[in-house]
């Protein structure tokens, strides 16, 4: 069982899920393109979460997003949830349709981190070599600035509204301004995203030319059958990062408030296990306070 993790309000997040056996039941197509949109769209504007990038490849999807309200647990598991039971239902599956392996959730610490998870997203497509501009992804792919668009309910799942359904026929997908960089102007903030995924793409290419790789293609990303898999083996790794800063000593101090909620965490669990009804959680708790409505502590003041 993984240790419990504290879920603050306002944070940044970069978070990964992927599918069963990296299958390719992600595989991008017109009608899984618009499921995707679609319930994205309707999930952050209902829990409030601020989208600021998405890619989602055949086998995995990658988004980093603000969560004011301290609502990305519930977030998460209806969208998973729905996308699985969704897709599955479209090609008459039943079959568990994600990894078992956890969600990967990282918090981004500075701007500078935002602004690179952002980059790394929208490149995914380029650094798994399968077009040459994360433009050309034939998936869904985007980022702030994009103009927010239109996204219809994709028929035959959802129950409409004049049904007694609580999906609206239409929802607006939209990218929010990363957060941390006051002192740019939005073209000022566009321009450097510009230049940063253009400069990590073009390191991406050299790389391939050095090494004699090519890139898949469009054509031959469609061609692929939704339930073949990567040639390339995935990376194992027994680290799972929570945090993510460039900066050293903001991923020190990070790391070790979280390892102070830990403890102060688990010694509450100890009383609480004791039989102590009234023993107060540090603020963060999420599991107790929302399902066993566990007293917390209240958010601290911040000079």
């Amino acid at each position: 069982m993984s240790k419990a993790r504290p879920v603050f309000p306002g944070a940044v997040l970069f978070t990964t899920r992927r599918v069963h056996k990296r299958q390719f039941l992600l595989k991008p197509t017109k009608r899984v393109n618009r499921i995707v949109e679609y319930v994205i769209a309707v999930l952050a504007a209902r829990h409030g979460i601020l989208l600021h990038a998405l890619c989602v490849l055949s086998n995995h999807l990658h988004d980093v997003a603000t969560d004011p309200e301290g609502r990305i647990v519930e977030f998460r598991r209806e969208l998973h949830a729905l996308l699985a039971r969704h897709i599955n239902a479209i090609y008459g599956e039943f079959e568990g349709f994600w990894s078992r392996e956890p969600t990967c959730r990282i918090e981004c610490v500075t701007p500078e981190d935002v602004l690179d998870k952002i980059i790394y997203t929208l490149a995914n497509p380029v650094d798994a070599l399968l077009v040459k501009t994360g433009r050309r992804w034939p998936g869904v792919w985007g980022a702030w600035p994009a103009k927010p668009r239109t996204i219809r309910r994709p028929a035959g799942f959802f129950r409409p509204e004049e049904d007694g359904g609580t999906w609206p026929e239409e929802v607006t997908l939209e990218f929010h301004r990363p957060p941390g960089f006051d002192h740019l102007s939005d073209e000022q903030l566009a321009t450097l995203l510009r230049e940063k995924l253009a400069e990590r793409e073009e390191q991406i290419r050299a790389r391939a030319r050095a090494e004699g790789r090519r890139f898949l293609g469009r054509t031959a990303v469609l061609a692929q059958s939704r339930y073949a898999y990567p040639s390339t083996p995935g990376k194992r790794s027994g680290v799972r990062p929570t945090v993510a800063s460039k900066c050293k000593w903001a991923l020190i101090e990070r790391l070790q408030r979280n390892r102070g909620w830990l403890e102060r965490y688990e010694t509450a669990l100890q009383e609480l296990r004791a039989g102590n009804r009234n023993v107060v959680f540090p603020y963060g708790t999420y599991k107790l306070r929302s399902y066993y409505r566990i007293a917390c502590s209240p958010p601290p003041i911040l000079s």
